[in-house]
């Protein structure tokens, strides 16, 4: 492959962004989108001239883009940051590669523009039907507030990818890579099993089923240990913590919906000696599925810790 010495740069405005899932790239001649950028590797072509290969993934699948005449950009990029980019399909030998055009790193509150549960990098998951789950289920909400949300929470890089690696206990249930996830996702499919909730009680059950151990991607590791901090730290306490910076926004535009949300994930469950009483049929519900996946999923293991 060569390095052509004249590609130009054609700026791909975020607004205008299609944003096609990297699945369905090669159905484009070409596209621009938000992805998340998961790795780097400089390559040298034939004549000598240096060139990079990025390593794109959302929600779907990875890919790998061709860049050239861009190294020294290439090289500032931060891998698991946000990357805005601007692509077209090429063949070389009958061989079908995605080519740079444009690439832009975002941050702050341009990269909000495209926040989407869909730029969880799919590449960390272990279990990818599990992660469609999860998409379809958050593309199952009606309220785009609480669709937003969820995306503020889980696409931040720390937090959403150990959403998706992390167990969901060390000696317990789902206590395997990726296990917090098929719990969650499972807490959510046996709360709406019923079809009791509609509306934006439904959109509200659904995500605190998502999140009800949101506390446990600080407080546990991929490879099955407990963090330093998780030593000190019950990963409930964690859970208002995390979701700060989104509740924030979320009671701007739905106010009741935050205040509910807080109250499902902080009550106390039955037989608590402190905390508030669950006063909503979500969250006496949600406590309900929690225990019934958890019961389900029991496998006890060597570990010597207990989550």
């Amino acid at each position: 492959m060569t390095n052509s010495p004249y590609t130009q740069l054609m700026p791909a405005t975020v607004e205008q962004s299609i944003q096609p899932l990297l699945t369905e790239v090669s159905s484009f001649k070409r596209f621009k989108g938000a992805y998340k950028l998961v790795g780097s590797t400089e390559r040298i072509d034939k004549s000598g001239k240096a060139y990079w290969i990025i390593k794109l993934s959302d929600i779907s699948t990875s890919i790998n883009v061709y860049c050239f005449n861009m190294n020294e950009f290439v090289e500032q990029l931060t891998i698991n940051s946000i990357v805005h980019i601007e692509a077209t399909l090429k063949y070389v030998d009958g061989h079908q590669y995605v080519r740079c055009a444009f690439l832009q790193s975002l941050l702050g509150s341009v990269s909000n523009q495209l926040l989407s549960i869909n730029l969880l990098p799919s590449c960390y998951c272990p279990a990818p039907e599990t992660l469609l789950a999860l998409k379809t289920l958050v593309d199952s909400l009606s309220s785009r507030h609480l669709s937003r949300f969820i995306s503020d929470v889980l696409v931040s890089s720390d937090v959403g990818i150990n959403y998706l690696q992390c167990p969901a206990s060390l000696r317990h249930h789902h206590n395997f890579t990726g296990g917090l996830l098929a719990h969650s996702v499972d807490v959510a499919k046996t709360l709406l099993r019923e079809n009791q909730f509609k509306g934006i009680e439904r959109d509200i059950a659904i995500i605190a089923a998502l999140i009800h151990d949101i506390g446990k991607t600080k407080t546990l590791s991929a490879d099955g240990q407990r963090t330093h901090l998780g030593s000190l730290v019950d990963h409930d306490e964690l859970t208002l913590e995390i979701c700060a910076k989104a509740f924030a926004r979320l009671d701007k535009f739905e106010p009741q919906s935050a205040l509910l949300l807080r109250h499902i994930l902080t009550c106390a469950s039955p037989g608590s000696r402190y905390g508030y009483e669950a006063i909503t049929t979500i969250a006496s519900k949600l406590q309900i599925a929690d225990k019934a996946s958890a019961a389900a999923h029991y496998t006890p293991t060597s570990l010597a810790q207990i989550a």
